[in-house]
């Protein structure tokens, strides 16, 4: 089976609102993104699983056996591939799959 090529993604400031929101809306799909009273935006997907993003940049994900929760330098979408990644300024990576 060939190997699928992406394109790596679109990094996206944290704390661009508009960026975010669509990009999780492409992620997740427009009716699974909400925003919060507080600003937050919010992709919920089957069970526990989601991804919430803070006005300040601060992220926190739910995925079964594992989570995220901090605030880092961006925020890289691989539609593609299905990923959304949390980089962090200290060279840090962590890895959301869509469900």
């Amino acid at each position: 089976m060939p190997r699928r090529v992406t394109d790596g993604g679109s990094s996206v400031d944290p704390t661009d609102r508009a960026a975010v929101r669509d990009h999780l809306e492409r992620f997740a799909g427009a009716d699974a993104v909400t925003e919060a009273d507080d600003g937050t935006l919010l992709a919920e997907f089957s069970g526990r699983t989601h991804v919430a993003v803070a006005p300040d940049g601060a992220v926190d994900t739910g995925m079964p056996l594992h989570s995220f929760d901090g605030t880092p330098e961006r925020l890289v979408f691989d539609h593609d591939s299905g990923e959304l990644r949390a980089e962090l300024d200290d060279g840090g990576v962590y890895v959301f799959r869509r469900p």
